[in-house]
């Protein structure tokens, strides 16, 4: 039987230790789905590890998903400016407060 879920949902309830736990688990959830379309909240991690999540995890997902897209929900515009002069055109930067 398959599982169907929203290509919009994917939501992280457990806190994690490090970033690359967090990277492996988002690039487990983009191998096992069908998700061209992904939004995700990181507004919780400091600048270095949503930086980091946001380059790794858009990359893995272009590798699957060339003309896919991941909004990423983030807490600071500083990782903009970290972020942004890698030219990763899959990616939408929102900042919330």
């Amino acid at each position: 039987m398959q599982q169907v879920i929203s290509n919009k949902e994917f939501s992280i309830k457990e806190t994690f230790k490090d970033a690359i736990t967090l990277v492996e688990t988002i690039k487990n959830y983009i191998h096992e789905h069908d998700c061209p379309d992904l939004s995700m909240d990181i507004s919780y991690l400091n600048i270095i590890d949503a930086s980091r999540v946001t380059v790794l995890c858009s990359t893995y997902h272009w590798s699957k998903y060339p003309d896919g897209k991941i909004s990423w929900l983030i807490n600071s515009e500083d990782i903009k400016d970290i972020v942004k002069p890698l030219n990763l055109g899959n990616i939408n930067l929102i900042t919330v407060r």
